[in-house]
């Protein structure tokens, strides 16, 4: 048994899934979530949890007090903010920082014969592409993205989770219900295809999340609905690690120098970047598998 406790921001469907496998090496494994939906969903999956939203020195604070040996950031590829802070938080405890992230679609996906998606690099560019086209359409984006296509006037349903701060952000940014489909995931390709064909939409906005993120999916129901796809790409991670059986090797490598007194003990393992303070973004898909 391995004496040592990895801090893991969790709020992904493969967060669980790193946290299970660094529990059968022998670590011990905090789950850190921000909502107590995340803690019921990993508590669930047999998880131990640290539930709460916490900035950096939060974050940092609460490794130091589990004594902690390294953090490991699995939030979602579009907490941006999450990652930032998780980063900052390990160069605050001197503790091993990695990132480990669901590949991005763009570097693994196809969709056969279908017209390739738009890509764009964000959310305003998205909206931008969107009023050019004039086209109605279905956003796929999560609630805390909505604003730019809000903003624009644009015309548009979004499909949101059923919960109540979902709902909220949308009717707070003034999107009307009977513009809104909430539902769970994970989504069919014919349940994709039936909310394009309900809100008459010949346009899909979505982001790459990824094959965990449905996006699969998505693109198949616009295929085969004759809809148009807009893509934002993930932000750019040059460290982050998409295979579990390499991130394993790294932490163990890295916690092994530490035991054996390496000099370059208590650094982050990362690109060195300085990430800015403020509060933890929720993650991006709110602890949901499949979003």
């Amino acid at each position: 048994m391995i004496n040592q406790t990895i801090y893991l921001i969790g709020g992904t469907s493969e967060a669980n899934q790193a946290a299970w496998r660094l529990q059968e090496e022998g670590y011990r494994v905090i789950v850190s979530v921000a909502t107590p939906l995340g803690a019921e969903v990993a508590a669930a999956a047999g998880l131990e949890t640290d539930t709460g939203r916490k900035d950096s020195g939060g974050m940092a604070a609460r490794a130091a007090k589990l004594d902690c040996a390294a953090i490991v950031d699995c939030s979602h590829p579009f907490a941006r903010e999450a990652s930032e802070q998780a980063r900052l938080a390990a160069n605050i405890a001197g503790l091993p920082y990695f990132r480990s992230s669901r590949p991005p679609w763009m570097q693994t996906g196809s969709i056969g014969a279908g017209s390739p998606p738009e890509a764009v690099d964000s959310f305003d560019e998205a909206a931008s592409r969107l009023r050019a086209s004039g086209a109605r359409s279905l956003l796929t984006l999560g609630t805390r993205n909505l604003e730019p296509f809000v903003q624009a006037g644009l015309d548009f349903t979004a499909r949101i989770l059923p919960l109540s701060e979902s709902l909220e952000d949308c009717l707070r940014l003034g999107i009307k219900p009977q513009n809104i489909i909430a539902a769970w995931p994970p989504f069919t390709v014919d349940f994709n295809r039936a909310c394009l064909r309900q809100c008459g939409a010949s346009l899909l906005v979505t982001k790459d999340s990824g094959r965990e993120g449905g996006l699969e999916e998505k693109l198949k129901a616009a295929e085969l609905e004759g809809a148009a796809v807009i893509l934002v790409r993930r932000p750019g991670e040059p460290d982050a690690i998409h295979d579990l059986d390499v991130l394993v090797g790294r932490i163990k490598a890295s916690l092994a120098s530490v035991r054996s007194g390496d000099a370059s003990a208590g650094t982050t393992v990362s690109t060195g970047a300085t990430a800015p303070t403020g509060n933890i973004e929720a993650a991006a898909d709110r602890a949901v598998p499949g979003a």
